[in-house]
């Protein structure tokens, strides 16, 4: 595995050969994220940049993807995004939006220290939220269907989750119990929404950017946007915070006019209750053995 000086050595060459004149000895570098090396360094007018490196090849293609999401999609959001001024599996660079992540995760203990208080989230955050998941639902699928990211139909996002369920079966020891309710989780069309939207797909408090009022100022990382299904939005941007925020950012997003459908509610909650299942089968596909004992740990017991 390489270190972080010589990643951040990497970096800071392949931004030399892109032109950015930066101060190099404020580089810092944050190894926390799954798909990317990150190193965040001062240029010599003081604007302060963000370096990333894919860590596998394998992550061109979603590069290019990503690069294209963010200029269709960037100037109709009511918040920013990163503009990226360099794009290519050896460099992204762009400069730091404004604002610090809601929620960091300690590299050791993998817990979160919140800038705002995860019991009751500030009402600005939970309804800046609500809009912007709104907004993003509502935007036109035309171009973006070709710019790389995966497009799934209702009928396809249903046939994802049969997918895991049948591995937690299979794989990570799932109590009969927690199949059953997949079964008729799956089984109720109500509860699946009839349309599928464009989704960031990892809206988790660490991707949210907050000024020191509570304030919604920005959105990271990109990575995982698709054409999907809304409910699962919820997930992340949720799920981290009490359940009664859970129905405050469902009314939010109903209230900024989200294409909410009868059965979302309860969608959301099963999507949420399956959540250990979902990481349990990335972590089998991302070699992340950690993911995998809790996924086996929460779903190899009764539900409750």
């Amino acid at each position: 595995m390489q270190r972080d000086e010589e990643i951040s050595g990497l970096l800071l060459e392949s931004a030399r050969r892109h032109g950015l004149v930066l101060r190099e000895e404020t580089a810092v570098p944050d190894d926390t994220g799954w798909d990317f090396h990150v190193v965040r360094v001062l240029g010599r007018d003081g604007t302060a940049w963000i370096l990333r490196r894919a860590r596998r090849a394998d992550l061109a293609a979603a590069i290019e993807a990503e690069s294209r999401v963010l200029r269709l999609v960037g100037p109709c959001l009511p918040v920013a995004v990163p503009q990226w001024a360099v794009a290519g599996p050896d460099l992204i660079a762009y400069p730091m939006l404004p604002g610090e992540p809601a929620a960091s995760e300690d590299v050791r203990t993998h817990g979160l220290h919140w800038r705002i208080d995860r019991a009751d989230p500030p009402e600005r955050y939970v309804d800046a939220l609500a809009r912007l998941m709104a907004v993003l639902h509502g935007t036109d699928l035309r171009e973006l269907r070709d710019t790389g990211i995966p497009v799934r139909g209702p009928d396809a996002v249903r046939e994802v989750f049969r997918t895991r369920l049948e591995i937690g079966r299979t794989e990570l020891g799932m109590h009969k119990s927690w199949w059953d309710r997949g079964l008729r989780w799956l089984a109720e069309d109500r509860l699946w929404s009839p349309r599928t939207v464009l989704i960031h797909g990892d809206l988790h408090p660490g991707h949210t950017l907050v000024d020191s009022d509570g304030d919604l100022t920005g959105v990271l990382d990109w990575t995982d946007a698709e054409i999907g299904d809304p409910g699962q939005e919820f997930v992340e941007a949720a799920r981290k915070f009490d359940p009664p925020t859970w129905d405050r950012l469902m009314e939010g997003y109903r209230r900024h006019g989200g294409p909410a459908w009868p059965g979302l509610r309860e969608h959301v909650l099963n999507a949420i209750a399956f959540a250990p299942l979902a990481l349990g089968v990335l972590g089998l596909t991302s070699g992340q053995p950690r993911y995998v004992e809790m996924a086996r740990q929460r779903m190899g017991t009764a539900v409750a």
